[in-house]
C-alpha cells in the first residue's frame, strides 16, 4: 500500500496533460511600446522626448476609445511628491507631456474605471538623455 502510495505521488506530474498553462499571458504591443491588460482593456505606453501616449485597445488588441474610459495619472520622480499629469484624449490614446528634469526614471500612475471598477497601473519610465 506504500509503494503505491508513494508510487502515485511521486509520478504525478508526469500524468498532466497538456493544454493548461496557467502561467501570465504574454501580450504583443502593437506600436512596441509597453503594455499593460486589464480585464476589458490593454494599455500601451509609448514615450518619446517629453511626449507621453498611452493607447487603449478592447481584449481583441483592437483601438477602444480612449474617451470610453475614464482614466487620470500622476507621475512620481525620485525622492519627490506624486503630481498629477494632464492627459488629453485623443482618439484611440491618450496624449501628455513630462519633464523628467533629467531624472533617470520615474514613476507614472493610472488610474482607469474599466470593467465596472476602477483599476491602478503603474509603469516605470527610463526617458532617453
Amino acid at each position: 500500500m506504500f509503494f503505491l502510495l508513494f508510487t502515485l505521488l511521486t509520478t504525478s506530474p508526469t500524468l498532466a496533460h497538456e493544454g493548461h498553462d496557467h502561467g501570465p499571458s504574454t501580450v504583443q504591443a502593437p506600436k512596441g511600446g509597453v503594455i499593460r491588460s486589464l480585464e476589458t482593456v490593454h494599455l500601451e505606453l509609448l514615450t518619446k522626448g517629453k511626449t507621453l501616449a498611452i493607447y487603449a485597445y478592447d481584449t481583441n488588441l483592437k483601438p477602444a476609445e480612449a474617451s470610453s474610459f475614464p482614466l487620470t495619472a500622476t507621475v512620481t520622480l525620485p525622492r519627490k511628491k506624486a503630481e498629477s499629469l494632464a492627459l488629453t484624449p485623443k482618439g484611440d490614446h491618450w496624449e501628455a507631456e513630462f519633464d523628467a528634469k533629467g531624472a533617470h526614471r520615474y514613476t507614472l500612475e493610472l488610474s482607469i474605471r474599466q470593467g465596472g471598477h476602477d483599476d491602478k497601473v503603474k509603469y516605470t519610465v527610463e526617458p532617453k538623455q
